[in-house]
């Protein structure tokens, strides 16, 4: 029979529910906990997803001996904090990403990740567990368009509950929030490193807290003479908007999502795929979850099993974060 793994999830917002959405039903998790500041939302998530118990103190959850498996769904600042109670109690831990708000806080967490090999520790890189990145990833790396490659890609968020964002942009920009994504993207597609970021930013509403900015652009030069640039903003007057395309001399690739497709959503996502010199567009469709939390999960359960590797192992995990700080850094001139 295989083992059965307790669950505790500790911050019941939009990515809690995405993790628990997609493994309370599994054979092998038994949900002991859900946690989360405001009671009757954790009490919300206990009935929906058939939780063992709520509570408001991680430390609770996180001390109980049936527990043996913590996600963690918490504002950045929270993480370090977290993750060295899981560690002190031999849990492991599924954390959202970015790990910290801060390079003190980001180094430490990767130091403690290193000490503690026998705990595993996964950071929420969803987009490595994604169907259609993957299929990317592959085409890519088997010369499909070529290099050095382009890399354009935009992640803009318009706004329907401004409060919620503004406590985000309270511990980290959209740069760090989201861009860990999507430097990992280029990373993991080339095989190269970046060499060189620049960065702008601004301000364009008039209640954000201090010291942040809401809408930013950093440029990445890889060692491999790629060179590719991220944008990423939450405003209530920017339009939403997702684009990510990969040029190379042999042609382009560019993912559109789901739901972004004005035909044949039915199809999943779709990777338009451009041949040079032969002028000719491929098509091709991917049945792809665009968050798959459970794929996640399923791999934190081989990282305990079977000892295999995190994916993304905890230094390109840092890698990324550090990258993202150091273009936050450049738009606030807060050195971190």
């Amino acid at each position: 029979m295989d083992k059965s793994y307790g669950v505790a999830l500790i911050g019941c917002g939009h990515m809690g529910e995405a993790h628990i959405s997609n493994i309370y039903y599994k054979t092998n998790v038994r949900m002991e906990y859900v946690c989360d500041l405001d009671r009757k939302r954790a009490e919300l998530f206990r009935k929906k997803y058939g939780a063992r118990l709520t509570s408001t103190d991680p430390l609770e959850c996180i001390k109980d001996k049936n527990v043996d498996i913590v996600i963690i769904a918490t504002y950045p600042s929270t993480h370090l904090e977290l993750l060295t109670i899981c560690l002190k109690n031999y849990k492991h831990v599924l954390c959202e990403k970015p790990i910290a708000g801060n390079r003190e806080e980001g180094k430490a967490f990767l130091r403690l990740v290193k000490e503690h090999p026998d705990c595993k520790v996964l950071v929420g890189h969803i987009l490595r567990h994604n169907d259609t990145y993957q299929k990317v990833a592959h085409m890519i790396q088997n010369g499909a368009i070529g290099k050095p490659i382009a890399f354009r890609m935009v992640q803009n968020h318009h706004t329907m509950n401004w409060e919620k964002y503004k406590r985000m942009l309270a511990e980290a920009s959209p740069l760090l929030d989201c861009g860990v994504h999507y430097v990992d993207i280029i990373k993991w597609f080339t095989g190269s490193d970046v060499k060189k970021v620049a960065a702008s930013g601004a301000r364009t509403e008039p209640d954000l807290p201090e010291g942040s900015f809401n809408f930013g652009m950093m440029i990445m030069e890889l060692c491999d003479g790629s060179v590719g640039y991220y944008e990423a903003g939450w405003s209530n007057t920017l339009s939403a908007d997702n684009l990510k395309e990969f040029s190379g001399p042999r042609g382009s690739i560019r993912i559109i999502y789901r739901k972004d497709r004005q035909t044949h959503q039915e199809e999943g996502d779709l990777i338009e795929y451009y041949k040079y010199p032969e002028k000719v567009y491929e098509m091709i469709n991917v049945q792809s979850q665009r968050k798959p939390t459970g794929r996640q999960f399923d791999h934190l359960v081989q990282m305990i099993e079977t000892g295999c590797d995190a994916v993304p192992d905890i230094n390109e995990v840092y890698e990324s974060f550090e990258i993202c700080l150091n273009a936050q850094e450049q738009v606030t001139g807060k050195y971190t």
